[in-house]
């Protein structure tokens, strides 16, 4: 893995934890409808770098590219 494409990939995990880290760590997410887990729970594993974390930070990317893109009529 490129150098830059490690520190696109640090940036953006760095990004999400600030967001997450906006919020109430005790507050729940609902993940797919059916899995509840609290903003700390999010964060250690993003933290940690395991596939779920990753999982999540690359779903949070997708929303923010979304969000600016904005609505197309």
């Amino acid at each position: 893995m490129k150098s830059e494409q490690i520190d696109i990939e640090y940036e953006k995990k760095q990004l999400v934890l600030a967001r997450f880290n906006t919020l109430n760590p005790e507050s729940k997410i609902l993940l797919g409808g059916s899995k509840e887990m609290s903003v700390k729970q999010l964060i250690q594993h993003i933290e940690k770098g395991d596939d779920f974390g990753k999982h999540v930070v690359q779903i949070q990317i997708k929303m923010l590219q979304l969000f600016s893109e904005g609505v197309k009529t």
